[in-house]
This record gives structure tokens, C-alpha cells and sequence, in this order.
């Protein structure tokens, strides 16, 4: 742990542009992820590999209610209260009294899955993913808090280290001549997770009642929108492959999600933007109002969106070539599934530079909405494109409903024009009105 703990003072000075470490924080991670589960599926067979992608399935919707409740209002609230060391010690301890209830809530979700199939419930693989949910939980609040002040190199030396160390565990289990399953790698995936996090949460100052109290009705403000939207982003996309795997059976599910590790090469360029755009938003917002605000995310847009583009025809167009080399010859059948999960990437591009607008307005309810009316779509095509196109038709309901997402943003911005921007920031200065019950941290 001190090794990793170390990481950090012997990055080059070059890289401490918060940008460009976010950008390749984000490739660590996703890359990692991509890695992963090219082994998943090399590794064991594609059933097996389809109850792999089930477990990162139900831990990702986990992650994403951890995300609306803890992370993503941190990222737009760190750059504003005036006691950050006190902010950083609350939303930690909040986090992993959160992270804890959610691994119990993903292990009984399994059970009562496997159980309702009418299979013996997979206890190793069950008490896997709640630890895994535990694990990764604890880790992107690291991150995300590492790089709202400034320390965003020892956030990419942690998933260096980690997307480092699994590797060397898997070879290890093999080389010992274990059996490796879909168990055993998601076991390996938390403990790899736990151990690399462990250096950046340890010898955080207790928050204190006060501030863990204010620091809880300010994340709820922009939580009590954002925890809905990932309910319906959940029908939307994660129920469509949950489904799809019910119907189609575990190996489509696989196919499916190989499809889906693919389009995440350029999905990892989006997920970047979080640790930089959201708070880069807000303090646009604050301090410059309305113009300010949409000049930075038209800035955001333009620089990403050629790379964006050429990274999406590079997957898509040779689709069946990549899914052969990458996965194996049974997984090119899933081409058509990966061209439209690259068309719900552009949807989903635009949709979040949108969204950031509204984050920024502290008017959440409206991104609420318009994932209420993708959710809708993806409950309207689910069951027809399913029965008739199969996988296709799933990742079709996908995209499609990324696409109503992004046009009910756009209608609410037409509809809404500028609102009257907030004053310039000063030492004393009211709180926007969505938020002006609450103290700041």
C-alpha cells in the first residue's frame, strides 16, 4: 500500500493538467474495464461469461444510485463551499455507510433472481458482487474526490495500481491451478479495488454532526431528481439486457455485452467529462451566469465531439472484424447490436453536454423528466423489438431511448430560453434559489 500511496509524487509535473489527467485516469479505468472483461470471456465459457456481465449488471445500477446520491452533486457542489477538508471528510463517511447498504441490497437482488429462475443460489457468486459493489463504490468516491481538489494524480496511480494488480491475480490463481469462473473473477475484481483504495481513504478527520448534516441536505437537493433518473435509465438500457438474457438466454446476454465493451472504447472519452465538465460548469455558472455557462459547454463539445466521431466509425463500420479478433468467432453475430449501441453513443453525447446545463441551473428535475420519457420509449419497443429482432431489437430499444432522451432536453431548453443568471460570485453571496434553504459546508 505504500507503494501506491507513493505513485503520485513520481508522476511526470507534466501531466497535472486536470484535463488531461482525468482523460487518462478515465482510460486507466476503462480500459481496465475493456481488459476485464475481454478475460471474462476468454476465460470461461459464454454462459458463464453472460452471469458475469448479470453481476456487473445489478453492481452498476448500484453504483449508479451511489453516484446520483453521493457523487455526481459532489462534483458540481466541491468547486462552492468555503470548508472543503470538512466536505471531503463528510461525503466519505456518508459513502461508505451508503456503499455498505447497497452490496447487501445487490447480494439479495441476486439471490431473488437465481431463486425466482428456479436455480440453486450461487452463494460465492453472490457474496462476490456485494463486496464488489462495496469495493467500487468506495473507489469512485475516491476518485471523484481526489480530483475535485486538485489530486487527480493519485487518483489515476490508484486504478493504475488496480488495473495492474488483476492481471497479476488471475495469473497467479491460474498458475496455483484454481478454477476460474465467473465467481472467482469478480472476487478478484473487489479485492483489487478494495486494496488499491484502502491508501486514499485512510487518515480522513471525522466530518462532525454539523457539517455531515449540511453536506447531506445539499447532495439531496440535487439528489432527490437525480436518484429517480437512475431508475429510468435502469428500464432503459440494464432492464433491456436483463430481459433480453431472460428471453434470448445467458449467451445473448454475453453477446450483448461484448457489444457493449466495445462501444465503451469510446464511451470511456464521455465518462471522462465527469470529473472536470460538471465542476468546470458550475463555477462558469457562478461566476459568469448564463453566457459563461453555455460558451464553456459549446468549448466541451466541439473538442470532443470530432474525436468522439472517429472513434465511433472506427468500432462501428468493421463491426463483425472486432467482436471475431477481440471475443472469438461466436460473438460476430452481434455486429448489427454494436452498430446501433454506436449510434446511442452520439445520443448519448449530446444528451450530457445538455444535461450539464441544467446541472448547473441546479435544475435536475428537468433531466428527471426527460429520462422519465426514454424510459417510457424503452417500455413501448422492449417487448416487440425484442420477439422480432432478438439482440438487435435490444440494443435498437437502447439507443432509441437515449435518442428520446436527448430530444426532451433539447424541447426543454427551447421551451425555457436563459433563465436570469445568478449574480458574480463574492464572499458573501446568496445561494441560487433552488438551494437557498441550506447552509453551505
Amino acid at each position: 500500500m505504500r507503494i501506491f500511496a507513493a505513485l503520485p509524487a513520481r508522476l511526470p509535473a507534466r501531466l497535472g493538467g486536470p484535463a488531461l489527467l482525468s482523460l487518462l485516469d478515465q482510460g486507466a479505468v476503462s480500459g481496465f474495464g475493456f481488459l476485464a472483461g475481454i478475460a471474462a470471456a476468454r476465460l470461461i465459457d459464454m454462459e458463464g461469461f453472460g452471469r458475469f456481465a448479470l453481476v456487473l449488471i445489478v453492481a452498476g445500477f448500484a453504483q449508479g444510485l451511489h453516484n446520483a446520491l453521493v457523487t455526481a452533486p459532489l462534483m458540481t457542489l466541491a468547486g462552492t463551499v468555503r470548508d472543503p477538508a470538512r466536505y471531503a471528510a463528510a461525503v466519505g463517511a456518508g459513502a461508505l455507510v451508503l456503499a455498505a447498504g447497497l452490496a447487501l441490497g445487490v447480494a439479495g437482488a441476486l439471490a431473488l433472481y437465481f431463486s425466482a429462475r428456479g436455480e440453486a443460489v450461487p452463494l460465492d457468486l453472490v457474496a462476490a458482487a456485494g463486496a464488489l459493489t462495496l469495493a467500487q463504490n468506495l473507489q469512485l468516491t475516491a476518485r471523484r474526490l481526489l480530483f475535485a481538489y486538485g489530486r487527480g494524480g493519485r487518483a489515476l496511480a490508484m486504478d493504475l495500481a488496480r488495473a495492474a494488480m488483476f492481471p497479476l491475480a488471475v495469473a497467479g490463481l491460474w498458475a496455483a491451478g484454481t478454477p476460474l469462473d465467473a465467481a472467482r473473477l469478480v472476487e478478484v475484481l473487489a479485492l483489487t479495488a478494495f486494496l488499491t483504495t484502502l491508501p486514499a481513504l485512510l487518515g480522513r478527520a471525522a466530518p462532525g454532526r454539523r457539517h455531515l448534516a449540511v453536506a447531506t441536505r445539499r447532495h439531496w437537493q440535487m439528489a432527490r431528481w437525480l436518484l429517480p433518473v437512475v431508475f429510468v435509465t435502469f428500464g432503459q438500457e440494464q432492464l433491456v439486457w436483463i430481459l433480453a438474457g431472460g428471453v434470448l438466454g445467458d449467451e445473448a446476454l454475453g453477446g450483448l455485452r461484448a457489444a457493449q465493451y466495445l462501444v465503451g472504447l469510446v464511451l470511456l472519452t464521455l465518462a471522462a467529462t465527469e470529473n472536470v465538465v460538471p465542476t468546470g460548469a458550475g463555477r462558469a455558472y457562478d461566476t459568469g451566469g448564463e453566457a459563461a455557462l453555455r460558451a464553456y459547454l459549446i468549448g466541451v463539445t466541439r473538442r470532443l465531439g470530432v474525436p468522439v466521431g472517429l472513434l465511433l466509425a472506427l468500432v462501428a463500420l468493421p463491426a463483425e472484424l472486432w467482436l471475431r479478433l477481440v471475443f472469438g468467432a461466436p460473438y460476430a453475430p452481434y455486429a448489427p447490436s454494436l452498430r446501433w449501441l454506436a449510434l446511442g453513443v452520439v445520443f448519448i453525447f449530446l444528451r450530457d453536454m445538455a444535461a450539464q446545463i441544467f446541472r448547473a441551473r441546479r435544475r435536475t428535475d428537468v433531466i428527471f423528466r426527460a429520462f422519465a420519457v426514454s424510459f417510457a420509449v424503452s417500455l413501448a419497443l422492449i417487448q416487440p423489438l425484442i420477439t422480432r429482432y432478438g439482440a438487435t431489437g435490444a440494443a435498437a430499444v437502447v439507443a432509441l431511448a437515449h435518442g428520446a432522451s436527448l430530444l426532451a432536453l433539447l424541447a426543454a431548453l427551447g421551451r425555457a430560453g436563459a433563465p436570469k443568471s445568478p449574480a458574480p460570485r463574492s464572499p458573501v453571496r446568496k445561494a441560487p434559489a433552488s438551494s437557498a434553504e441550506s447552509p453551505r459546508c
